[in-house]
């Protein structure tokens, strides 16, 4: 609460609260800027290398899938060791009602 910051398409924050509850806070988001970067950054471009990791040094980008936590996600399965160990796991604690929906993963549900 009072913590919320707008942050540039490059990680450079343009706006930060002043740490006061319920406080509004407004900033320039220029999304042209994160359409042009997506394009032309090369190995800064983090969500490009999320899917084409090694691409620096295999062509087109490594494809496989070589990390547990990755084929934990894709199966649904991802968890943290510390799992049962985390005490808030939705925002009931903070004054949000909690969820009632369950995630249905619409790409992997078989018609």
């Amino acid at each position: 609460m009072g913590e919320g910051s707008i942050i540039n398409f490059d990680g450079v924050p343009l706006v930060k609260g002043g740490g006061r509850p319920d406080e509004i806070i407004t900033g320039e988001v220029r999304p042209a800027l994160v359409r042009e970067a997506r394009k032309i950054w090369a190995v800064e471009n983090n969500i490009y290398q999320l899917g084409h990791r090694g691409y620096v040094a295999v062509k087109g980008g490594a494809s496989d899938c070589p990390y547990t936590y990755m084929k934990d996600l894709v199966k649904g399965q991802y968890a943290l060791p510390w799992e049962e160990e985390v005490v808030h796991k939705d925002g009931s604690a903070f004054g949000f009602p909690p969820p009632t929906r369950s995630f249905e993963n619409k790409a992997l549900v078989k018609k």
